[in-house]
């Protein structure tokens, strides 16, 4: 039990490190959930079955044609996805310059500045309309499992997935019910 707690609290703290750690950001509350253009909102994960096959290159999020990379340049994909519902800027926690969050229909983009370049921290869905190859917000853990395959950390409120400098983290209300995907950026 105290190793499931162990697991538990190391993941929340990679997350809240790698997202502002310490910042009053919003990083706990719920996107605004709508419809695109009236229908309904797609993305698709490229991945594979297993963690142990993941793409070399890492984990993305693509979004109407546009791959969303944790790690990569942010500012052509927030031209490409055009306004954002919201934008949150604050000094960031982690180091000089500033962390963004901008806020669309269904997920938010986080995003940090590096050398007057924005960055992209990570992405979070949290909306049960998008599709996240094959597992969405609301299935079950096992769910989850069977699309991504044997995950590199688990207990039960989530599971992340590592491939290169990305992750997916997966995380429930504590009783496999999955509450939010999150593809992130990984620090060593």
């Amino acid at each position: 039990m105290k190793n499931i707690k162990l697991i538990t609290a190391t993941v929340g703290l990679c997350v809240a490190a790698t997202l502002f750690a310490g910042c009053n950001n919003g990083t706990g509350e719920s996107a605004s959930a709508s419809r695109i253009d009236g229908g309904q909102t797609q993305i698709s994960v490229e991945a594979s079955g297993s963690s142990q096959n993941a793409p070399a290159d890492g984990y993305k999020f693509t979004y109407k044609g546009y791959d969303v990379v944790p790690g990569a340049e942010a500012a052509p994909i927030i031209k490409a996805y055009g306004e954002p519902l919201d934008v949150f800027e604050g000094a960031s926690c982690a180091g000089q310059g500033l962390d963004i969050i901008y806020t669309y229909p269904g997920f938010k983009i986080y995003a940090y500045e590096e050398n007057g370049i924005e960055l992209i921290d990570g992405v979070e869905i949290e909306d049960s309309l998008i599709d996240c190859g094959g597992v969405r917000v609301g299935d079950k853990l096992d769910d989850a499992k069977a699309v991504y395959g044997t995950p590199t950390q688990e207990d039960e409120f989530g599971l992340l997935y590592r491939s290169g400098n990305t992750a997916i983290q997966v995380s429930t209300d504590g009783v496999g019910e999955i509450i939010s995907i999150m593809y992130r950026r990984v620090i060593d």
